[in-house]
């Protein structure tokens, strides 16, 4: 813990995503439309009782209703004792933990479509998405599974489950850090070295995977399929009804997001031949290394692409990060508690791991404007992608084999994802030891500092890299 920051300051990202599979209806192609931004909405508390749930026959154990299941609901910044909602998995040791970036041809060729598909600011998750389709590539059988492997970039199953293994041991590596820096608050606060009104530390990387299947089917899922997704995503097995579909999986989501995404699926979303639902959700929430003084927060200009400019409340802080620059790029990274690092990119993205690696320590001034961005890719921009890919077969309604999964002609017939990421001051307990110094501001810059102004177009990153496997959370961009 940097004693330096024990004063939180709270970055909460999210995601849900969800693969659904549809007995009979068909999935439409052609080119995705740019995903929708929404500005952030409030979020409700769970519906508690409502939910239900009931596990598929055959599966190796029903999962609660979710208002009584998990760590208590929105557990804040007070601190308490870390939870992994996916503590079941099964994970590869952590040996490593750095912040490089290695190379991913699956991440770099889904952010590239992204990228030139989307007409404004966006962000999504990679690493939602791969564990969403490691639940898929598990049930696919035939030449479903060798297309999927092929598009993918994997040679074998077992190399796209070790991507998620090296991540499944880096959240237990980040839950036992926070469990140290518990203690040695509590040491601290015991021994007189650490005031007593000081908030504990307090941060959350969490995995949920869940399968559902629609009560009307009679077939139960293969035994093989919920033995290798238990081990190794610790999958929940669920039931729905045409009925209450929409309503149960949005509390799933709702819930394991801490409330960040309250509505997955809109109101009146088709569910008469929804056969079955693979869902990940991934909720993130740390501080800073070198947190920014909330009085240097002002407003500015932010030139957007297209010529027109907007205002923005600017952050800044001036500390010693790593830094590179080239004549197409210039980037920042700035690390959080834990091992998970932002990095912040003005210019060309291309070859940004080598870029990464590339980056020396500087002592840097750096500008960035608060985020409160919200996206959702519900118009088949991911569909599209597999499909331009070379994915077929999974969205054919006569051909695709998912028999490892179930006894039951399934096809793949949407796929959704909706992220938030807040990157703000919010919950922060050095306001007023900020506050107290805003007539500071004027300092002037030492000669060599670098300056990092993100007044313009810019993308970020946020990653780790465990075992040399890089994990990218969330990405995106913000354009205007």
């Amino acid at each position: 813990m940097n004693r330096k920051t024990t004063i939180l300051k709270t970055l909460g990202l999210l995601l849900a995503a969800v693969i659904l599979l549809s007995a009979v209806t068909g999935c439409a192609g052609g080119p995705a439309p740019a995903p929708s931004q929404e500005s952030a909405s409030g979020a409700s508390d769970p519906a508690g009782t409502s939910s239900g749930s009931g596990a598929s026959q055959g599966s190796a154990a029903s999962m609660p209703d979710i208002s009584s299941s998990g760590p208590e609901a929105s557990q804040g910044s007070s601190g308490g004792a870390p939870e992994l909602w996916a503590a079941g998995m099964n994970v590869r040791k952590t040996e490593t933990v750095s912040r490089e970036m290695r190379a991913d041809s699956f991440d770099e060729r889904l952010l590239a479509y992204l990228s030139k598909n989307a007409s404004g600011n966006y962000m999504a998750s990679p690493l939602s998405f791969r564990y969403a389709l490691g639940l898929l590539l598990a049930g696919a059988a035939g030449d479903t599974k060798t297309e999927l492997l092929d598009a993918l970039g994997v040679s074998s199953e077992e190399e796209w489950i070790a991507h998620c293994l090296d991540f499944n041991g880096f959240a237990e590596y980040y839950a036992a850090g926070l469990e140290r820096d518990l203690a040695e608050y509590r040491e601290g606060v015991e021994q007189g070295w650490i005031a007593e009104d000081s908030p504990e530390p307090f941060r959350a990387l969490r995995v949920a995977n869940s399968v559902w299947k629609a009560s009307r089917i009679p077939e139960d899922f293969k035994e093989a399929y919920t033995q290798s997704i238990e081990k190794n995503y610790a999958a929940e097995f669920r039931s729905f009804t045409a009925e209450n579909a929409v309503e149960k999986i949005n509390e799933w989501a709702d819930f394991k997001t801490e409330h960040m995404i309250p509505k997955l699926l809109p109101d009146g979303y088709p569910t008469d031949e929804l056969a079955v639902v693979l869902m990940n959700a991934l909720y993130f929430k740390d501080s800073w290394g070198t947190s920014f003084p909330e009085y240097l927060t002002k407003q500015g200009d932010f030139h957007a692409r297209g010529g027109k400019t907007t205002q923005k409340a600017f952050m800044s802080v001036t500390e010693y990060f790593s830094y590179y620059e080239d004549e197409e790029t210039q980037l920042v990274i700035l690390p959080m508690d834990g091992g998970v690092s932002m990095a912040f990119v003005l210019g060309d993205t291309e070859n940004l791991p080598e870029k990464i690696s590339k980056a020396e320590t500087e002592n840097v001034k750096v500008t960035i404007p608060k985020m409160d961005l919200e996206t959702e890719f519900s118009s088949g921009e991911f569909v599209d992608f597999l499909k331009q890919s070379g994915v077929c077969l999974a969205f054919d309604e006569e051909r695709a084999d998912f028999s490892a999964m179930i006894d039951h002609p399934v096809y793949v017939s949407d796929i959704l994802q909706k992220t938030r990421i807040k990157l703000d001051e919010e919950g922060v307990e050095a306001a007023a030891v900020t506050a107290i110094m805003v007539k500071d501001a004027a300092i002037a810059e030492p000669e060599d500092t670098k300056i990092f102004t993100a007044d313009r177009p810019f993308s970020f990153r946020i990653y780790t890299t465990c075992n040399d496997t890089t994990s990218i959370l969330f990405a995106g961009e913000i354009v205007e």
